[in-house]
């Protein structure tokens, strides 16, 4: 491993505790404290819209999924940290679990994927459709995320680990479709276990038991997906893996496309509110930024003259994209209110 993967792994007293904390001042960026509070903003308002979901219907299948999404996130990124190895967080104000886990990842989870589950809610799809159209939403929103963190030292990942290969510039291929295969396989066990008309009324046994078990069930059903991918990365080639990711990514765009049509619940303005703070954060952290984009050795290494040198630039075009798209999926699913109403 090389030397900037493990930079916070040099802090020896944070890396003897459970947890530890950094005054932001003594953070590598005024970036690092944006993205956290950006995260933490999503948290609390994806925390609030579920509380108010359940006081408003009665039911509890919105938190449920809130605390859901916390669950699986933390089981996948200890798993993670403690097996693949091939990537590693920097310092940021609180850090857990010796230095590897950043508060705002362990709230990364419910601050994103609960208000892109949400959003697709609202078109009413069948399980699959809307499992899978829920990924696809994520993929997008985070491209945004993917490309811009290993340029400002957010993470870095470990270039040489062929598991980190195909490397499209900053990101592994494998981060993108974990995303999309990933976030798909928790759509389903979240409409199974919580919104499915069988699953009201459940008693609190029941309840706990798959809050617990849906983490497990997840990575279960996500590693199953990504076995045609693995097969063709480790057997076939490199390209065949892309192929195959550009083609079910797109095979999900083309059904959510295909299933389309304007939601019938009028505008959430507080779940709009969430998508619209992570996009419009992301694109003044890329404005701000820009200039990192394009000061670039020709191997996409940063030259910049300050702690970003020798990190690797994202995919302005990916990223933009992802941009677009999910600001259009995240519009159209709030449609303006009719005139009169």
């Amino acid at each position: 491993m090389d030397q900037p993967i493990s930079y916070a792994m040099r802090n020896a007293e944070a890396v003897q505790s459970w947890i530890f904390f950094n005054a932001p001042s003594s953070l590598l960026d005024w970036s690092f404290t944006t993205i956290e509070w950006m995260v933490y903003a999503c948290a609390a308002l994806g925390l609030g819209h579920a509380l108010r979901s359940r006081k408003l219907t009665g039911k509890p299948a919105a938190l449920y999924t809130f605390i859901a999404c916390f669950l699986y996130g933390l089981l996948i990124d200890i798993i993670s940290y403690y097996t693949v190895n091939n990537f590693w967080h920097g310092e940021f104000s609180v850090m857990f679990l010796h230095n590897r886990l950043p508060l705002y990842i362990a709230l990364f989870y419910p601050a994103f994927m609960y208000p892109v589950f949400m959003t697709i809610r609202r078109y009413a799809f069948d399980t699959w459709t809307a499992a899978i159209s829920t990924g696809f939403l994520a993929g997008l929103a985070y491209l945004i995320f993917d490309n811009l963190g290993p340029l400002l030292g957010w993470w870095i990942w470990d270039r040489d680990n062929n598991t980190t290969w195909p490397l499209l510039d900053s990101v592994p291929l494998t981060s993108y479709h974990w995303m999309f295969v990933f976030t798909t396989a928790f759509a389903f066990f979240a409409q199974k276990f919580f919104w499915a008309p069988a699953a009201q009324g459940q008693t609190c046994g029941k309840v706990a038991v798959r809050l617990l078990s849906i983490p497990f069930l997840t990575c279960l059903l996500g590693t199953l997906f990504f076995v045609p991918y693995n097969i063709l990365a480790y057997t076939v080639s490199l390209t065949s893996a892309a192929f195959f990711h550009a083609l079910a990514f797109g095979g999900a765009a083309l059904l959510f496309i295909l299933n389309y049509r304007q939601p019938a619940e009028m505008r959430d303005r507080l779940l709009l509110s969430i998508p619209l703070i992570w996009i419009m954060g992301h694109l003044a952290l890329y404005i701000a930024k820009w200039q990192l984009f394009w000061n670039i050795s020709p191997q996409g290494a940063s030259l910049a003259a300050d702690y970003t040198q020798g990190l690797y630039a994202g995919n302005l075009l990916a990223a933009c994209a992802g941009m677009a798209a999910a600001f259009a999926i995240v519009v159209l699913s709030h449609p303006a209110p009719k005139s009169g109403k």
